[in-house]
């Protein structure tokens, strides 16, 4: 209900603010600080994730150690969840990506065009996912997992390949899908 709210309330103003965020973030653009972001972008990459993920089950399996294997396991339901909702709605909004904005493509609507659908952004949604994973699992390390999710989200927006919007509805869809993940009872993962 409150997650409903927020976005309801927060997202028209986003997008409203998308091209002023976008301004402001180019006039702090600095070649040292591009290539830092471009680099840690990478933490949000899917593939990334989903090996954390894997890596906190095998561990956890190996050493016999409940909750990191639930962290795993429930991680990996989260990342595919998000990775599918993310993958619908993003080429049936098929909103295009900044640079192709400033090409004159403003269109949005079904696409299936590779590096065109920016809305929402799959990294911050699979960041925050795993994220809320995590910390249902790990709740003294909240601090660790969402300042990583939001670190993932920021390096979108500052390399300038999605909106501010894309990130925060991003956000919000992985942040709900990661503590409906988290809720799942895994009766199999009991010893």
């Amino acid at each position: 209900m409150f997650s409903t709210l927020m976005v309801s309330v927060l997202l028209p103003p986003t997008f409203f603010l998308d091209a002023s965020i976008r301004a402001t973030l180019r006039d702090f653009q600095f070649p040292v600080l591009l290539g830092l972001m471009q680099a840690l972008t990478w933490i949000g990459e899917d593939w990334v994730l989903i090996v954390a993920a894997l890596a906190l089950y095998g561990i956890g399996r190996r050493r016999k150690r409940q909750r990191l294997k639930q962290a795993g396991a429930l991680g990996l339901i989260a990342l595919a969840a998000s990775a599918g909702v993310v993958q619908v709605i993003k080429h049936l909004a098929g909103r295009p990506r900044p640079d192709l904005v400033d090409r004159g493509i403003l269109n949005w609507g079904p696409s299936f065009e590779r590096g065109h659908d920016a809305f929402p952004s799959g990294h911050a949604t699979l960041a925050f996912a795993l994220a809320a994973v995590l910390s249902s699992v790990y709740p003294s390390g909240r601090w660790i997992w969402y300042s990583l999710a939001v670190l993932v989200a920021f390096t979108r927006i500052y390399i300038d390949v999605h909106f501010a919007s894309d990130v925060f509805v991003g956000a919000v869809l992985g942040l709900l899908i990661g503590i409906w993940a988290s809720m799942l009872k895994l009766e199999r993962l009991k010893p």
